[in-house]
């Protein structure tokens, strides 16, 4: 059991990581289309913003692992 929380915790350790890599890349993304000079080249490719990830606190709950085993 504590082999498994252990396992869990490193995975929403991980998932978070790379949440917040990915969140990362989009803000250096839109604040390179956005400064001069870029903004000339991004715009004559028609580059938009992107939005960073984001989960609603609707969607937020804990796993039920009880589940994962039936």
């Amino acid at each position: 059991m504590i082999h498994l929380q252990h396992s869990l915790n490193e995975i929403e350790e991980q998932i978070a990581a790379a949440r917040r890599a990915y969140n990362q890349a989009v803000t250096d993304y839109n604040n390179a289309i956005e400064m001069i000079p870029t903004n000339f080249m991004a715009s004559a490719m028609r580059y938009t913003r992107k939005e960073v990830f984001e989960i609603p606190e609707s969607q937020r709950q804990n796993v039920d692992v009880k589940e994962l085993f039936k």
